[in-house]
């Protein structure tokens, strides 16, 4: 069979160099920059978004599509590197990158998956460029088009800003016509440029202090880990899927309107109440992503628009569900209050949390592609520009922190996806870490008042092989919870 990857990456920019433009990055760059120059080999920061297309697909139009997407959005166009010490942007006036093609026509489906995956997870230099777009031909009318971009240039609503615009931009050149885009009346360099005003205004430092305020005197948390941290971060994790229980999220609702909160400030007071009983810590700090994109002129500009706010958590033996939610729901809203101002700057030489929940809105996309329901390759698919449009499956953004959960929509119900970084956690700790979730939630949504030390978070066979893995070791496990809350660490 044919696997020759075409790799037409436009080198010749001496025009387009003329008209380069040199900027500065957000605060979120920077961090983003300082990883990639720690593990440049690493897939890490990837953030990916493969399509299975199904149809009459033309190849040249899609080629089209890539570069008129690149030029229309400005940091598709740009590069990084560094002058006199200092990471800096230089974006290009039209697109860099072109589409790449790999024919699998006579590949199996298992050829075909792994195919995709390596695609999306293939490293980036950020030197030549961000984000690349790989159309994969399989059997029949089977293709996958396969969005990768590191995050320094994209976050999780702009891969679907990207594969919304690549689509748009197909149906219209296939049809002959321009795309139907609406225009971008501001660019991420407005973005940049307004951060680094309210950075420097006083509202700006107010906004730091508020932030260092909100966790004063309160430590990371520090989950047991396996191992001890590594001098060098290798950035490679590993993924526990669960499915959470349909009578669990059919409830979160009704528990979460008696507490006052969101659902997600009950699933996220949830994950602190078990954090608080695996570490035994009273008070500590988790993180939660959030954006910093505002205002409708920047709805449809793709960019690294993240904020991840270090929220505070505190317990005592009268801690309940509900008290433990109400006050998740209250901090997130204090924070989100500040989500101008980057946190990285609040605490620039800060562990400010290793451990964090994101909720991955999904429903709110355009197009509502549908999630890939768990233990599934691919997704339900949707009518689009012409083709069957479905979401392939693929692991990403695992080993960033010791771990990160996201709650995901799919066709069938809410799931929780823990990633983890394998280089301090085995996945058989993350295992029960989701079991421990998993019983919590079912008994805050059950019943709000119970008191958090009061749920057992194993049955007494788990616990008995908890302790049979101790005996050995130098750790004096006790019972299940002794073991949370003394593991030597």
């Amino acid at each position: 069979m044919n696997t020759a990857l075409d790799t037409d990456i436009d080198t010749d920019t001496d025009t387009d160099t003329a008209a380069s433009v040199t900027l500065p990055l957000t605060a979120i760059q920077e961090a983003m920059w300082t990883a990639y120059r720690m593990a440049p080999d690493s897939s890490a920061y990837n953030i990916v978004m493969p399509l299975l297309l199904t149809g009459s697909l033309a190849p040249a139009a899609m080629a089209a599509a890539v570069t008129a997407v690149g030029d229309r959005q400005e940091l598709l166009r740009s590069v990084f590197t560094e002058r006199d010490g200092t990471p800096v942007r230089t974006a290009a006036a039209k697109a860099l990158v072109r589409l790449e093609t790999l024919d699998l026509r006579d590949a199996d489906t298992e050829t075909f998956h792994r195919a995709v995956e390596q695609a999306g997870a293939r490293p980036f230099r950020l030197e030549s460029a961000p984000f690349r777009v790989v159309l994969v031909r399989g059997s029949g009318d089977r293709w996958a088009l396969v969005t990768a971009a590191h995050h320094i240039v994209s976050d999780f609503t702009s891969r679907w800003l990207l594969v919304r615009d690549l689509l748009d931009a197909y149906a219209g050149l296939a049809a002959g016509t321009e795309p139907a885009w609406r225009p971008l009346p501001a660019s991420y360099t407005d973005h940049a440029a307004e951060e680094l005003r309210h950075t420097a205004s006083e509202s700006g430092t107010r906004a730091a202090g508020l932030w260092r305020e909100s966790v004063a005197g309160s430590p990371a948390a520090e989950l047991p880990l396996d191992r001890p941290r590594p001098a060098v971060r290798s950035l490679r994790g590993g993924t526990v899927v669960r499915p959470l229980a349909a009578e669990v999220t059919d409830g979160l609702g009704a528990a979460a309107d008696d507490a006052g909160v969101t659902p997600f400030a009950y699933l996220l007071g949830v994950f602190q109440a078990l954090t608080h009983r695996w570490t035994g810590q009273e008070n500590f700090v988790l993180g939660v992503p959030a954006t910093s994109r505002m205002g409708r002129a920047q709805r449809d500009v793709i960019g690294c628009f993240l904020n991840t706010m270090p929220l505070r958590a505190d317990f005592d033996a009268t801690s309940t569900f509900r008290s433990v939610a109400r006050q998740a729901g209250e901090r997130v809203m204090r924070g989100m209050i500040n989500i101008r101002y980057p946190c990285s700057l609040a605490f620039p030489q800060a562990t400010v949390f290793r451990t964090a929940l994101f909720l991955v809105q999904m429903d709110r996309m355009d197009p509502p592609v549908p999630g890939v329901p768990p233990g599934e390759s691919v997704g339900p698919g949707i009518p689009y520009a012409g083709l069957d449009v479905a979401l392939i499956d693929v692991p990403q953004q695992e080993g960033q922190l010791d771990l990160l959960l996201r709650i995901e929509q799919t066709p069938g119900g809410v799931t929780a996806v823990f990633s983890y970084d394998t280089d301090v956690l085995d996945r058989s700790t993350v295992e029960r870490f989701a079991d421990g979730y998993e019983r919590l939630l079912a008994a805050a949504v059950t019943s709000p008042a119970t008191r958090v030390a009061d749920v057992e978070l194993a049955g007494r066979d788990e616990t008995d092989a908890l302790l049979a893995l101790g005996s050995g070791t130098t750790a004096d496990f006790g019972d299940f919870d002794s073991f949370e809350n003394s593991w030597d660490h």
